[in-house]
């Protein structure tokens, strides 16, 4: 577990606040509903899977496109922790905690492996173990019809539901996730509704 310690004791340090793009050096402002593009509109974007991320140039910019910054049945909350943001819904059930900032190293992990990692830091003791753990994507923004691939997994018990979907970017050294909790309603679906309102961008530099 070597390895796995030395990555996830990075995400423990304070960070910026979440980028629209990343600029080496630069503060960040809270994302945006539309993140920086450096894409054509309507141009094919590919999938950008685990095993693509390995191919990633180390200045892509990877940020989030704030889905619920104006949508009505959420409002926001403060966050105590630097790099975080987070929503409430209206009815009071339901948290969406969101976060972006630098992985960290990781010692020789793939993006897979790093995505695991830091979903088993993160979610202490709400985790329970890597059988619970399965593939998911997050919509790639640009295009509807491409994906970022990630890693998730959720419970519920009595009443209360957690959910997670994280993904590492070891080339970039970048990490996203988002944890959606529930407690008096069924958490899958506020996840699916957070997931597909809240996309992130991967753009190359240009040449």
């Amino acid at each position: 577990m070597p390895a796995v310690l030395a990555l996830v004791l990075t995400f423990s340090s304070g960070c910026s606040s979440p980028p629209v793009a990343r600029e080496a050096g630069s503060a960040a402002a809270r994302p945006s509903a539309d993140p920086t593009s450096t894409s054509q509109a309507g141009s094919l974007l590919s999938d950008v899977t685990f095993a693509e991320g390995a191919t990633l140039d180390p200045r892509t910019d990877i940020s989030w496109g704030d889905g619920l910054v104006a949508d009505e049945g959420w409002r926001a909350q403060l966050s105590q922790h630097p790099g975080r943001w987070s929503y409430v819904n209206t009815a009071g059930t339901c948290t969406a905690s969101f976060r972006g900032g630098v992985l960290g190293e990781a010692n020789g992990m793939d993006d897979r492996e790093a995505t695991d990692a830091l979903i088993a830091y993160q979610s202490g003791d709400d985790f329970l173990g890597a059988d619970f753990l399965s593939d998911g994507v997050f919509v790639r923004y640009g295009s509807s019809d491409s994906s970022v691939e990630h890693r998730q997994f959720s419970y519920t018990v009595n009443e209360f539901g957690y959910f997670m979907a994280a993904r590492a970017f070891v080339q970039a050294d970048y990490s996203v996730w988002v944890i959606v909790t529930c407690e008096g309603e069924p958490v899958g679906p506020v996840a699916q509704e957070v997931l597909s309102k809240n996309v992130i961008a991967v753009e190359a530099p240009e040449e």
